[in-house]
């Protein structure tokens, strides 16, 4: 009779298999699925970019007259915050180093496709982390290909694959270290991070939080570790805020507030980006596409047009209680469920990651699992500035990984058990 040859056995014949080479085929797979599905959405969607599109304005005057200006589309508006920085600076030198606007529109493209890969490859990497196991990453990972759009006029893509490598390299030196130079790469990240979209502040503010009270057996080194990123960043953030003071008149980050706050609570106003433009009202009330409103932001100034569109918002929103609640209610439900723009199918695979990833977050909350604590602070507090302006897919992306891996830890507890199923009789 012919002996079966079992795993147990067959790893004395052959040795152990190399977990390196594993990753390795696994790394290769993914980039692989992400580079042919963004070639297929280059090839089949129309990709944003050019006129009407802030980063890239921003980008185009920075690497024609070397100043962060002019950001809106109908006017020459002047100096402005209203983006942050660190994109716009990496398409000028796109626009730099190029001198054409089709081949920009190709190298940010085939970077933002690289980024979505890079953010694949790191998930499994992510999700030992959170759970030990690479197997939730890489549904995770898979998801993420068929999730995200390509957005190269943006910064998200750019933004969430800083945030992987970000938490990967604090996770595996703080405390673990006692170099300086690993503090200081964090907090370069961190500062990356910042100027990509300060909002992230949400993301990693947490994250250090977490990780320091995980490492907390070591307090001088985590402190060290901590103060030392931290200074790095308050240094990157002030440069900007210094240039915002000197150009603007006012020590800020960012000066979009009241312009989308406006856009998005008037009597027109509908929950999503993409209904809004059916009748064109974010059109009306915003700066990049209303002559009137770039006008009134001229005459007075960044700095002051926001703060009084943000009065204009909180006055509309204090006297129309029931009309911003019905808002902010549709807004709840398109950050968690978001309305399909180009492409119903991106928006179909968030939606079924977001509802797998309940069932997964109770698996965790189960098992006792550390990270929750950090995954639970991040998707209550991040979202709350989303829910009171126009929603739209790009916000939701920032945070979607910790969804997704949600999802695929609750994906891979329904394969375990399926596995220990008996099996049916033949």
């Amino acid at each position: 009779m012919k002996q079966q040859v079992t795993p147990a056995i067959e790893a004395k014949i052959h040795g152990p298999a190399d977990p390196a080479r594993a990753r390795d085929d696994t790394s290769t797979l993914l980039l692989a699925l992400a580079g042919v599905v963004g070639l297929f959405q280059m090839a089949t969607h129309v990709v944003p970019f050019g006129r009407g599109f802030e980063m890239v304005a921003v980008a185009q005057n920075l690497a024609e007259h070397g100043t962060y200006a002019n950001p809106f589309g109908v006017l020459a508006t002047g100096p402005t915050a209203a983006t942050p920085p660190l994109y716009p600076f990496l398409l000028a030198i796109g626009f730099r180093l190029l001198r054409s606007f089709d081949l920009v529109v190709l190298a940010a493209t085939a970077a933002n496709i690289i980024a979505n890969a890079i953010t694949a490859i790191l998930l499994p990497r992510v999700s030992v982390l959170f759970y030990r196991d690479k197997r939730p990453g890489i549904v995770a990972a898979i998801l993420w290909i068929f999730a995200c759009p390509l957005l190269p006029d943006w910064d998200v893509e750019f933004t969430v694959m800083t945030i992987l490598i970000f938490c990967l390299f604090t996770s595996a030196t703080m405390a673990k270290s006692r170099s300086s130079l690993t503090a200081l790469t964090a907090g370069l990240l961190a500062s990356a991070l910042f100027l990509f979209n300060p909002s992230t502040l949400l993301i990693f503010g947490p994250w250090i939080l977490w990780l320091a009270f995980e490492r907390r057996k070591a307090p001088a080194e985590v402190v060290t570790y901590c103060s030392i990123a931290l200074a790095i960043l308050l240094m990157a953030a002030s440069a900007w805020g210094f240039r915002n003071k000197h150009q603007l008149g006012a020590f800020v980050i960012r000066t979009n507030l009241g312009m989308t706050l406006n856009a998005s609570n008037n009597d027109c106003a509908s929950p999503s980006m993409k209904e809004s433009s059916r009748n064109l009202c974010h059109e009306a009330h915003h700066p990049n596409t209303s002559i009137e409103e770039a006008r009134l932001l001229i005459s007075l100034g960044e700095i002051r047009y926001d703060r009084l569109r943000t009065s204009d918002a909180k006055t509309w929103m204090r006297t129309h209680p029931a009309a911003f609640r019905h808002l902010t209610l549709g807004r709840i439900r398109d950050f968690w469920f978001p309305v399909p723009w180009d492409s119903r199918f991106e928006s179909a695979v968030i939606w079924l990651a977001t509802a797998l990833s309940i069932p997964g977050l109770v698996i965790m909350g189960r098992r006792r699992n550390r990270v929750l604590m950090f995954v639970l602070a991040t998707l209550l507090i991040y979202p709350l500035m989303y829910y009171v302006i126009i929603s739209d897919v790009r916000y939701r992306l920032p945070v979607l990984w910790i969804s997704l891996l949600a999802a695929g830890s609750f994906l891979v507890w329904l394969w375990d058990r399926a596995r220990k199923q008996p099996a049916t009789a033949q």
